[in-house]
């Protein structure tokens, strides 16, 4: 009696290890597959980042501008109005 428990206590043993195998298998099979995120933009965003590259890569500075108010100053020509002076200086100081 003692014996034929043994052969099923060794069975049950032996039937959890090959299951327990399997599961070691295929969690080591799952580590070995590399997933690869990607993305897919659509034309819209594709076209608004390529808007958005030019328009970092352009000067923030209007040379044009800057030019055209240099002359005025070196030649005297370029006068700001009092009241402009007097609001602008209220804004930054309140």
């Amino acid at each position: 009696m003692i014996v034929n428990n043994l052969n099923s206590m060794a069975n049950i043993y032996t039937s959890n290890a090959v299951v327990s195998t399997r599961y070691a298998n295929a969690a080591v099979g799952a580590r070995n597959i590399q997933k690869r995120d990607e993305i897919s933009l659509s034309k819209e965003a594709q076209s608004f980042s390529e808007i958005l590259q030019k328009l970092r890569d352009e000067s923030e500075v209007r040379q044009d501008k800057v030019a055209e108010f240099q002359q005025k100053i070196e030649s005297g020509t370029y006068h700001v109005a009092s009241e402009n002076i007097a609001a602008s200086l209220l804004l930054s100081r309140f």
